[in-house]
C-alpha cells in the first residue's frame, strides 16, 4: 500500500508536517477517495498528495496544487 492510501493518524500527521507552507497558513489534511489531500482554511485552496522522491518531493511526498482558493493567502 502506497503512503498516501494509508488513513492512519500518523500518516495525517506525517503528510501535514511534509507541506510546505509557511506559518500564517492554517491547513488540514483530510482522507477521501482513497487518497490524502491538504485545504487550505483561509483561502480554500486545495492540493493532491502524492506519492513522490526526488525533486520537490518531502518525506516521500509532493503536492499538486488543484483548487487556487481566493486571494486571501
Amino acid at each position: 500500500m502506497l503512503k498516501t492510501e494509508t488513513n492512519t493518524p500518523e500518516m495525517e500527521h506525517r503528510v501535514i508536517n511534509a507541506f510546505p507552507f509557511d506559518e500564517h497558513r492554517a491547513v488540514a489534511a483530510v482522507f477521501e477517495h482513497g487518497q490524502w489531500w491538504i485545504t487550505c482554511n483561509d483561502c480554500g485552496g486545495q492540493w493532491s498528495v502524492v506519492d513522490a522522491t526526488g525533486g520537490r518531493s518531502i518525506d516521500g511526498f509532493d503536492f499538486e496544487e488543484v483548487g487556487e482558493g481566493d486571494e486571501s493567502c
